[in-house]
C-alpha cells in the first residue's frame, strides 16, 4: 500500500463514530466461526458469522447469558492480553472491531470502536504485550498491522501485500509471524512490524487449519489435507486414502525460515484416519495438558486426541461442523464451536467425553441454501468420510490442485479443480461442458468423484441451491481498490479487438460451447469448455492442467487465443482489464 493509501485509511479511521452495542435479540442462523475465553476468563465468547453477533456463555452456568450484535459477517476473534479488550474481524464490512467486557448484566459486552482494515479480513492475532495486532485479509491479499496501545484510538500502522490469499496466522517465537494461504500450501514468514522481505515457502498441502507451536518452541504443528497423488483416480482409491489424506505436519521453524527441501516432501506427517474410519477436514489443532494434541475434524463432526503425536485414535462425536476450539487455562477441558448446528460443546479431554452441549439460540428454519451449505462441508458424502466438497473447493473456490476423476467421463488426464464461485452463470459444467444441469453435476460429483451415496432429489437440489448462491470472487484490483479506470477501458478495447469475447463473452466471460484451445491433454483432447474470467486474478495457475503460472504467461508464453502478438502496451492494458474482472 502506498503512503497515500495509508494516510487515507488513517483519516477515515479518525472520523468514524464509536458505536456502542446493546444486547439485541438475534433470530435466524448464527453459524459460529470462532471462540475465545473472555479477558477475565469467566465467559466464553463465540463469533457468529451469519448473524454478525457475539454470544456470551457463562462458564459455570453453561448457558448463553448475552448476545451482542457486532457487525455483518464475523470471521475471527482474538483477546488482547493485559486488557479487557477482545478483537473481532468483520469480513463484509472490512473492519476490525474492538469489544470491551463491561460490568453488570446489561453491559456484558459492547463495541468500543471500529477500524477499517484491508478488504475481507479473515484472521487476527495479537502480540503477547497487547500493543499490536495483525489482521490477514483474504481477497485483498494483505496484512494490516494495527497499533492498539500508545494512542487514543487504535490506528493502522503498516500494510503489506502478499503473493497469496491468507487465511491462518500464527506468531512465532521472536515476534515474527507465520501466514498460511487459504488456497493451496504456501506459507510466509513476516517480520514483527511487517518490515523486511517476506519469505514465501511452498508446502505440499491445502486447507491448512489453525496451527500450534510445539512445546519445545522449535516446531510448528500444521493440520492440513493433501492430494495423495495426481495419478490416483477416484475410481477405487477414495476408500483407501488413495485420493486425499488428512494429516498433521510437524515442521521446524528453522526449516521454514531457511526454505529447506523438506517443506516440499512428506516428512514429518502424522496421518489422521484410516480406511473404514476416515477423518475428513482437520481444521484446528491445539495442545492440552502435558502436550495432548486436540484436533477438530470438521467433515466427520468429531474431535480426536493424541498423546504421542502419532496415533490419532481416541475420537468423540460433537455437533455438526466443529470449526474452532479454545482450552481452559489448565488445558484439561475445551470449548468447541459447532458451525452447522449453532451450538458449543464443552469437552473433557482425558478421558475424552462431551460434558455439555449448549445451543446458541432457538433452532431456526433452514432454507435449501442452508441445507446445501451443510452438505457441502460434510465429508460423510464421500466414501468412508475422507473428504467433503469443501476439501477441494475451499470456500467454494479451489484448492488449486489437479485431480483425476470421472467429471469429464474419462481417467488418465488429471484436471485442475475448478472454482465454484459464480458457477450459477457458467453452465454447462465439467471441463468438457457435457453436463447441462448443475444438479446433475452435483449428483455426478458425489457418486463418481467422492464415491459417496446416490443423492436424493432434495439433497442434490439443496447442494445446487447453495452453489448457485456463491458470488464470483472479487478481483484482486477491486479488493485492493487499485482499479485504474482509464487503463482498464483501454484493456477492454484490446479484449474486443483480439476477439477474446468469442470464447469469454460478457457478462459471465465464458461460453456454453467447447473450443479447440491448442493445448492437448494426456488423452489427446484439445477441446474444452472455457472457464469464466471473473475473479481470474485470484487463481495462482491457469489452464486445465495448471501449465500456466500467471495471466502474463497465458498471453505471452502461450499467446492463448491470439492470432498475432500484442504490443507490450496492449498486453499490459489487457492484463489490467483481466485483473479487474
Amino acid at each position: 500500500m502506498s503512503r497515500v493509501d495509508l494516510r487515507l485509511l488513517l483519516l477515515i479511521a479518525c472520523f468514524l463514530p464509536v458505536q456502542l452495542s446493546a444486547g439485541i435479540p438475534v433470530s435466524g442462523l448464527r453459524r459460529p466461526i470462532d471462540i475465545v475465553l473472555s479477558p477475565r476468563g469467566d465467559r466464553v465468547l463465540v463469533a457468529n458469522r451469519r448473524s454478525g453477533s457475539v454470544s456470551v456463555i457463562d462458564r459455570r452456568g453453561r448457558g448463553v447469558i448475552f448476545e451482542c450484535r457486532v457487525g455483518r459477517t464475523l470471521s475471527a476473534l482474538a483477546v488482547v492480553p493485559g486488557t479487557g479488550m477482545v478483537l473481532a474481524t468483520d469480513e463484509s464490512a472490512h473492519e476490525l472491531v474492538g469489544l470491551e467486557q463491561g460490568d453488570g448484566d446489561r453491559r456484558l459486552l459492547r463495541v468500543a470502536w471500529r477500524l477499517p482494515v484491508a478488504s475481507y479480513p479473515v484472521a487476527v492475532s495479537v502480540t503477547p504485550d497487547g500493543r499490536r495486532a495483525i489482521v490477514a485479509s483474504l481477497w485483498s491479499r494483505r496484512l494490516t498491522l494495527v497499533r492498539l496501545a500508545g494512542s487514543q484510538r487504535p490506528r493502522p500502522e503498516a500494510v503489506r501485500d502478499l503473493p497469496f490469499a491468507p487465511r491462518r496466522l500464527l506468531q512465532l517465537p521472536g515476534g515474527r509471524w507465520l501466514v498460511a494461504a487459504a488456497f493451496g500450501g504456501r506459507v510466509a514468514v513476516v517480520g514483527r512490524r511487517l518490515a523486511g522481505p517476506i519469505a514465501v515457502r511452498l508446502l505440499e498441502a491445502h486447507n491448512v487449519g489453525r496451527m500450534a507451536i510445539s512445546p519445545d518452541r522449535r516446531h510448528v504443528l500444521i493440520p492440513h489435507q493433501l492430494m495423495a497423488a495426481e495419478e490416483a483416480t477416484t475410481e477405487g482409491g477414495v476408500h483407501w486414502g488413495g485420493v486425499m489424506l488428512n494429516v498433521v505436519r510437524t515442521v521446524s521453524i528453522a526449516a521454514i525460515e531457511a526454505g529447506t527441501a523438506d517443506l516440499g516432501s512428506r516428512r514429518g506427517l502424522d496421518y489422521v484416519g484410516v480406511p473404514d474410519r476416515a477423518a475428513g477436514d482437520p481444521v484446528a489443532l491445539c495442545l492440552g495438558a502435558k502436550g495432548l494434541r486436540v484436533l477438530l475434524l470438521a467433515g466427520v463432526h468429531e474431535v480426536v486426541t493424541s498423546e504421542d503425536g502419532i496415533g490419532y485414535f481416541t475420537r468423540q462425536r460433537l455437533g455438526l461442523g466443529p470449526t474452532a476450539v479454545v482450552l481452559e487455562p489448565v488445558g484439561a477441558r475445551a470449548w468447541v464451536a459447532n458451525r452447522f448446528d449453532d451450538s458449543v460443546s464443552l469437552v473433557q479431554l482425558s478421558p475424552l467425553a462431551v460434558l455439555a452441549k449448549i445451543p446458541l439460540g432457538m433452532t431456526a428454519r433452514r432454507t435449501a441454501v442452508d441445507r446445501g451449505e451443510e452438505l457441502f462441508h460434510d465429508a460423510r458424502l464421500s466414501s468412508d468420510g475422507w473428504f467433503s466438497c469443501r476439501s477441494c473447493h475451499t470456500r467454494g473456490h479451489t484448492n488449486g490442485g489437479l485431480n483425476d476423476n470421472f467429471g469429464d467421463d474419462s481417467y488418465g488426464a488429471p484436471k485442475k479443480v475448478s472454482s465454484l464461485l459464480g458457477t450459477r452463470d457458467t453452465g454447462p459444467w465439467a471441463w468438457n461442458g457435457e453436463v447441462p444441469r448443475l444438479v446433475e453435476q452435483v449428483k455426478k460429483s458425489v457418486r463418481l468423484t467422492m464415491r459417496g451415496p446416490r443423492l436424493g432429489s432434495r439433497q442434490a437440489n439443496d447442494l445446487a441451491a447453495y452453489l448457485k448462491s456463491l458470488p464470483a470472487a472479487p478481483s484482486l484490483a477491486e479488493a485492493r481498490g487499485t482499479i485504474d479506470t482509464e487503463v482498464v477501458n483501454r484493456g477492454r478495447a484490446v479484449f474486443a479487438r483480439a476477439r477474446c469475447g468469442s470464447c469469454h463473452a460478457a457478462p459471465a466471460y465464458t461460453s456454453p460451447r467447447n473450443y479447440d484451445v491448442g493445448l492437448e491433454d494426456e488423452l489427446g483432447r484439445t477441446r474444452f469448455n472455457p472457464p469464466s474470467l471473473r475473479g481470474v486474478s485470484q487463481h495462482r495457475r491457469l489452464f486445465h492442467d495448471n501449465r500456466a503460472g500467471s495471466l502474463g504467461e497465458v498471453l505471452g508464453r502461450f499467446r492463448h487465443g491470439l492470432e498475432s502478438p500484442l504490443s507490450d502496451g496492449d498486453r499490459r492494458d489487457l492484463l489490467r482489464f483481466l485483473e479487474s474482472l
